[in-house]
């Protein structure tokens, strides 16, 4: 009895954490699902001793994530051995404990177990859940790609369960990953779409945190003002619903917009209330970056005795939580303050434990690499399943469609609308014939284009290339025709110079016959077409290509798939011409709305802005041909630090038929 009024009282006064907040793309993992949460009054009295035990561990989580996953490991004790969905809700809970104390590769394996057990028994409640928890965990990596993936495969979930409270909370985590790498004009389109889903079901505290994550948009953005407008909408909302939890990470948000505006004064008081709110609700993850906050202003205001101070507090919550990520943040805060009041060698000394830190983070962060393979096949698994459910609803629809119709048919020829049907089919026919007349005339302006553009080019590389070496050979062989009088062994190696001339010009010729009709797509399909293309280039040493295609079931149209492929060997091209990149990372994703391809090398990098002014220049073109298709193309890309080039275009552009060869793969 004095067991149950101590958790009583626990889960009372803690309990306003899990409020629902976990679950509104915040960036953090989804804990629970509606419904599941028993609340204090609920546990009081509970017989239910793995229900009870999980509410425990739910309510412990930010406080003490070491008890909460003692909680979860006792609560499997009072599991039927059959009961396979309490171990999926467990593996879940274990895996955010990790999470939270940034055990990322320990985190990743209880989800990637949960995982496979709810796709072994069809567990459409807690499979989306999973995936998009890998898919914060892969963002929080810099795995960008990969919580992509994630994210979409939850989202098809959340989309055929109609859980549209959760669909909008994974739009809010692919609006998170858009906005961490500068793409923050998608990322304003996710946050809406999240938004909009949220206001649909009445979720005020899901509509606090999109509101709030477009207040930390315009920050990135340095729109300040626009970003005050929404935190301070935000904040209302949050106070209304007595959502503290939301606020003090709204507060963090504002502390840090004045911070960076080098108002320190407001960003004391926005740091000060933040830590206040995360002590009250025991939040001690948003206490230790509330401390650090406070560290970073009173430094700045040349307070280095309470920056000290603050330090402090947030080094003995990093132990406390066992965070290695908030403690080497910590250690870097310690460097700073030490710096600046001239003690290099407590400052060296932090310094250096702060990269010993991020090194071992690094190291964990290899590991995922064996996991991602691991989700990949059982997504690819899943997939197919799906594809079979959906071939099985269009064969009933078709049923449907074909009695529908039949019927319709015979109720129109009994009331006599004959005349206007036959109206109507004459109109539909008049404004396709239109419609084919302006798409024709569009068609037959851009080929024109298109074919003055390729044929400079061509010409262009005609002359650098083959004409040189074909001028090189012919002065060999004028040399050898003007001056008789020159020896054997003179006349043999101008002979084999100029053979060796022609032989050049032959290859030179060949690559660009090849270039200018990719035959291969034609004789094998796009996507051999891009594993030959890969293989050409692991084959020269000079780069390593890593492929990945998921969702090309069936072929696109022809326009799609040359300028996706032009695409490819443009920046293939580029990252081993010009950025010296070892590595080029190519994703190509299809679902039902877009077609997503997405370039990355670590070469050296350079400056969109400057590059895409060129006229005729490489990228120049390839956004036309991408917009052509009323596509997109976004550039990510600094000097010394690599390249991201994002392709969106329409899925509605692309003509699937049957009987394809051009299957999802993998290179």
């Amino acid at each position: 009895m004095k067991l149950h009024k101590f958790i009583f009282n626990l889960l009372l006064s803690s309990w306003v954490i899990f409020s629902g907040v976990l679950a509104y793309g915040s960036g953090e993992p989804l804990a629970v699902e509606p419904g599941e949460n028993a609340s204090a009054f609920e546990f009081y009295g509970n017989k239910n001793q793995f229900d009870s035990l999980i509410a425990v561990s739910q309510s412990l989580l930010y406080i003490y994530p070491d008890s909460a996953r003692q909680a979860v490991n006792q609560a499997l004790v009072f599991k039927s051995p059959d009961d396979v969905s309490k171990q999926i809700r467990s593996l879940n809970l274990l895996g955010i404990t990790y999470y939270i104390q940034a055990e990322h590769s320990k985190s990743l394996e209880k989800f990637l177990k949960g995982l496979t057990l709810a796709l072994e028994i069809d567990d459409q409640k807690h499979a989306p859940d999973l995936l998009n928890n890998i898919g914060i965990v892969n963002m929080r990596s810099g795995r960008y790609m990969d919580a992509l993936e994630n994210f979409n495969n939850a989202l098809a979930y959340y989309q055929q369960t109609g859980d549209r409270r959760n669909k909008s909370s994974t739009l809010n985590n692919i609006g998170m990953l858009y906005s961490e790498i500068k793409n923050y004009e998608k990322s304003r389109e996710y946050f809406q779409e999240a938004l909009q889903g949220f206001e649909a079901v009445e979720d005020s505290m899901g509509i606090a945190a999109a509101l709030s994550n477009f207040g930390a948009l315009h920050k990135e953005m340095l729109q300040a003002d626009s970003a005050l407008i929404y935190f301070d909408q935000a904040i209302k909302i949050q106070k209304a619903t007595s959502n503290r939890f939301g606020l003090s990470t709204t507060c963090s948000e504002i502390a840090s917009l004045f911070f960076s505006v080098a108002d320190y004064d407001k960003a004391l008081h926005y740091y000060l209330k933040s830590d206040s709110i995360a002590r009250e609700i025991g939040y001690l993850y948003k206490h230790c970056k509330a401390s650090l906050g406070l560290s970073l202003t009173r430094l700045e205001k040349q307070q280095t005795h309470k920056a000290l101070e603050h330090a402090g507090k947030a080094l003995v919550v990093a132990n406390r939580l066992s965070n290695d990520i908030l403690r080497q943040e910590t250690h870097e805060v310690f460097a700073n303050i030490y710096e600046r009041k001239g003690n290099y060698k407590k400052g060296l000394n932090h310094y250096r434990l702060s990269m010993e830190l991020k090194e071992s983070l690094q190291d964990q962060g290899k590991l995922h690499q064996i996991y991602n393979l691991e989700i990949q096949e059982l997504s690819q698994a899943s997939e197919i399943q799906q594809l079979e459910i959906e071939r099985q609803q269009l064969l009933i629809s078709r049923k449907n469609s074909t009695i529908f119709f039949v019927v319709l048919a015979f109720f129109l020829a009994i009331g006599g609308a004959y005349l206007l049907v036959r109206n109507q089919k004459y109109r539909q026919l008049a404004d396709h014939q239109k419609a084919i007349l302006d798409l024709t005339e569009k068609k037959s302006r851009a080929a024109v284009e298109a074919e003055i553009r390729e044929r400079k080019r061509m010409g262009q590389e005609l002359h650098d290339g083959l004409g040189q070496m074909l001028s090189f050979a012919r002065m060999n062989i004028s040399m050898l025709q003007q001056k008789a009088s020159l020896s054997a062994q003179k006349k043999g190696e101008l002979l084999e110079t100029a053979l060796k001339s022609v032989d050049k010009a032959f290859y030179e010729l060949r690559d660009i016959s090849r270039n200018l009709a990719p035959s291969v797509l034609v004789e094998k399909g796009f996507v051999p077409a891009l594993k030959e293309l890969a293989e050409q280039a692991n084959n020269s040493s000079h780069m390593q290509v890593h492929l990945e295609v998921y969702g090309l079931t069936a072929p696109l149209d022809n326009l799609v798939e040359n300028t996706l492929y032009r695409a490819v060997q443009e920046l293939l091209n580029n990252s081993v011409k010009h950025s010296k990149a070892k590595d080029f990372y190519l994703q190509i994703v299809k679902n039902d709305k877009e077609i997503n391809l997405v370039a990355e090398d670590n070469g050296t990098g350079f400056d969109p802005d400057n590059t895409l002014k060129l006229p005729g220049g490489g990228l120049s073109n390839l956004r036309s041909r991408v917009e052509n298709l009323k596509g997109e193309l976004f550039i990510d890309s600094r000097v010394n630090r690599g390249t991201i080039v994002t392709i969106v275009i329409p899925a509605n552009q692309s003509k699937y038929v049957k009987n394809s060869n051009s299957g999802p793969g993998r290179g």
